[in-house]
């Protein structure tokens, strides 16, 4: 009962200094407990609708037609059907709520609960630099992990890969661009993991041609990994 009533202060205080309002629409969401910390139920109930996987696999393998690494691919929305809902990512990235990472990315696992019926051995973020990480506190890909995690009950491997060198932003490469940046960049981070026959789900922010997935998924591939499917929060249409 005194915990209660001193988390109740706590979070009248915070909300005082700090009103929660939604990241998308800006109304103060208020202070009590709700489903999704930073997005209001009228905004989530014209959350767009997924994409279809199909149409995922066919972006990949347009830009990559001569290798197949990526089984299949899953995205909670589509940027081309209300870009207004990109706010989201812009709020993780750049904005530090980190906490919207792990909200989305147990609703995408609930959504890939409903597609499928694999399970899969390892969740692995597709990891950033060091170097990013230091600027930006925390890998985005990490939290989504941690809220699909949550969703399907299946262990993280977050320390299975690595970035081996600093890579420049993709947003505003071509996609030739974007496949030279991210080749060959991605190697093994840790033997102590044996992959052989396992099957992974990798998992970014974004989607855009595929390059960075595809090139992890390769990675991942070359440690005996048997199959790999990919999910992103966002499908850049």
């Amino acid at each position: 009962m005194f915990k209660d009533t001193v988390k109740s202060y706590l979070y009248s205080f915070i909300d005082f200094a700090s009103p929660r309002r939604c990241e998308l629409c800006g109304n103060y969401l208020g202070t009590n407990r709700r489903k999704h910390e930073f997005i209001c139920d009228d905004c989530y109930s014209n959350f767009p609708l997924p994409p279809k996987s199909k149409d995922i696999l066919e972006r990949i393998q347009s830009n990559f037609p001569d290798e197949k690494v990526i089984n299949n691919s899953y995205s909670l929305f589509s940027e081309s059907d209300n870009p207004d809902f990109m706010e989201l990512i812009y709020s993780l990235k750049y904005r530090g709520f980190s906490r919207i990472g792990k909200e989305l990315g147990f609703e995408l696992g609930e959504l890939i609960k409903r597609k499928t019926d694999v399970r899969y051995d390892y969740i692995i973020p597709v990891p950033i630099h060091h170097a990013r990480l230091r600027e930006r506190g925390f890998n985005q890909s990490e939290m989504i992990c941690c809220g699909i995690s949550n969703s399907l009950n299946i262990p993280t491997g977050f320390d299975i890969i690595k970035r081996a060198r600093y890579t420049q932003t993709q947003t505003k490469l071509s996609a030739q661009e974007r496949k030279k940046n991210v080749k060959d960049v991605f190697v093994a981070k840790s033997k102590k993991y044996n992959l052989s026959g396992k099957t992974i789900l990798l998992v970014d922010d974004v989607f855009t041609t595929g390059s960075t997935l595809f090139h992890c998924a390769k990675c991942i591939i070359e440690m005996k990994a048997e199959k790999i499917d990919t999910a992103t929060i966002v499908f850049v249409g």
